[in-house]
């Protein structure tokens, strides 16, 4: 399947016309009131600002998105992995090749809005799939 057949549907909207998205997104939200979205299990209370052990808070950051060309065929496809970066990952890989996104604050705080039109944006640009990096 591709972006160009017409009984093409994107799988979020499956998850949303099932009530799954909103399901995890609820989920995720509870995780986020005394953080255990990652094994770390730091308990900092993002909802309310707190940054926890990775520098997070209930904010995205968000340092660039775009259709990227450098992964395995079967992820690029035709328009590339539509790969956005994040910052304040929690896993601090001494080799990793991301460093300045991924400890270094860098990118913008983004509302979950905002990060939806970006996906959505990428979707437009031809990349079939989101690639999060550096989360």
């Amino acid at each position: 399947m591709s972006l160009t057949d017409p009984d093409f549907q994107p799988g979020y909207l499956k998850l949303h016309q099932a009530g799954e998205l909103q399901r995890r997104g609820q989920e995720l939200w509870q995780r986020m009131e005394t953080c255990s979205l990652c094994p770390r299990q730091c308990g900092a209370r993002r909802l309310e600002g707190e940054e926890g052990f990775c520098g997070g808070s209930e904010r995205l950051v968000i340092a660039a998105y775009q259709p990227h060309f450098g992964e395995e065929a079967s992820l690029v496809g035709d328009g590339g992995s539509g790969t956005v970066f994040f910052s304040n990952c929690n896993l601090r890989c001494v080799f990793c090749i991301n460093w300045e996104i991924s400890q270094g604050d860098a990118g913008n705080r983004t509302s979950l809005e905002a990060f939806a039109t970006m996906m959505l944006r990428l979707q437009e640009m031809g990349c079939h799939n989101i690639n999060i990096v550096t989360p």
